[in-house]
C-alpha cells in the first residue's frame, strides 16, 4: 500500500512538469534563483518542484504610447504624442536580456524614449517640429536602437502620432496661414486683371489692325473704280478729267444725301430745292479739281 502511494505520488510530480507554451511565446525559466533556460511555444517539460517558470515572454509586436510635454528650441511648450512599435529579441541572448536586463521596463522605456524626444525638440523650433515629423521619427528610432539591443527589444517602428501647441501660439500660426492665403488670393486675383488687360489690349491691336487694312482696301477699291468710271466716260463724252471727277463727286454727294434721306434714324433733312445751286455746286467741284 505504501509503495503504491509512493509511485502515485511520483508519477504525479512527473506530470506536475508538464507545462503548455502559448503561439508566438518563450517561457524563461529558472532553478534556485538562476537561469536555466529558455524554452519554446509547445508542450514542454520542466523539472517538478525544481525548476520554475520565471516569465512568459511574448515575441509578438507591442505598442508603447506616450505624450509629453517638451521646451522647443523658441521655448514653446510642444505636446507630443508618440506611438513605439517593438518587440522582444527572439534570440536566446535576447530573451535572457529582456527579462533580467530591467527591473521596471514600462518606466526603463518611457524615460529613455522622453529623453530622446526633449534632446532633439530643444534644438528646433515649434514650427519646424510640424515639418519634421518624419525626421524626428527616424532620429529617435537610430538613437534609441543600440540601448534597446542592450535590453533585449527590437524597434520595429516609432510614430509621432500628434503635435499640438499652447491655443495662444496655435491661434497665432491660424492668423499667419490665413493672412498668407490671402496675400496669394490677393496676388492672384491681380495676375488675373494683368492677363484680362493684356489679351483686351493685344485684341483690340488687331482689331484696329484689321479695321486699318479694311479702309486701305475699301479705299483701293474706290480708287480703281473710279478709275475705271473715268476711262468709261472720257471714251463716251470727251470731257477731261477734271470733268468727269467733279461729275462723280457730286453723284456721290446726291447719293449720300438719298441715303440720309431713307435711313430709319433720319428724321427731317433740310435740302436747297433750287436746282441752280446743283450747278454752282459742280463748277465748284470743276474749279477745285483744276486747281489742283
Amino acid at each position: 500500500m505504501t509503495l503504491t502511494f509512493i509511485i502515485v505520488l511520483l508519477v504525479l510530480i512527473l506530470l506536475s512538469g508538464f507545462r503548455t507554451i502559448g503561439q508566438s511565446t518563450v517561457a524563461v525559466t529558472e532553478m534556485f534563483g538562476k537561469y536555466r533556460r529558455t524554452i519554446s511555444a509547445g508542450l514542454q517539460w520542466k523539472v517538478p518542484l525544481f525548476e520554475r517558470i520565471r516569465e512568459r515572454v511574448t515575441l509578438r509586436q507591442q505598442n508603447f504610447a506616450l505624450v509629453g510635454q517638451y521646451p522647443s528650441g523658441d521655448k514653446v511648450i510642444v505636446t507630443i504624442g508618440t506611438n513605439l512599435l517593438y518587440a522582444a529579441d527572439p534570440s536566446l541572448d535576447g530573451v535572457k536580456k529582456y527579462v533580467y536586463t530591467l527591473e521596471n521596463r514600462q518606466e526603463s522605456i518611457a524615460a529613455l524614449v522622453e529623453n530622446s524626444l526633449r534632446t532633439y525638440i530643444a534644438k528646433e523650433t515649434h514650427q519646424s517640429i510640424l515639418e519634421k515629423k518624419e525626421e524626428l521619427a527616424q532620429h529617435i528610432t537610430t538613437d534609441l536602437s543600440i540601448q534597446f539591443g542592450h535590453w533585449g527589444i527590437v524597434i520595429i517602428g516609432f510614430q509621432i502620432t500628434n503635435v499640438t501647441f499652447p491655443e495662444t501660439i496655435t491661434n497665432a500660426m491660424s492668423e499667419v496661414v490665413a493672412s498668407e492665403q490671402l496675400r496669394k488670393a490677393a496676388e492672384n486675383k491681380g495676375e488675373a486683371f494683368k492677363v484680362q488687360a493684356i489679351k483686351e489690349a493685344e485684341a483690340e491691336r488687331e482689331r484696329k489692325r484689321l479695321q486699318g487694312e479694311g479702309i486701305a482696301l475699301e479705299r483701293q477699291a474706290i480708287a480703281e473704280g473710279l478709275k475705271v468710271s473715268i476711262e468709261i466716260m472720257q471714251q463716251a463724252t470727251k470731257q477731261s478729267s477734271n470733268e468727269i471727277l467733279a461729275t462723280l463727286s457730286l453723284t456721290q454727294y446726291l447719293d449720300t444725301l438719298k441715303s440720309v434721306g431713307t435711313s430709319t434714324n433720319a428724321k427731317v433733312l433740310f435740302l436747297d430745292s433750287n436746282i441752280q445751286k446743283t450747278g454752282d455746286l459742280l463748277q465748284q467741284l470743276i474749279a477745285a479739281s483744276e486747281t489742283k
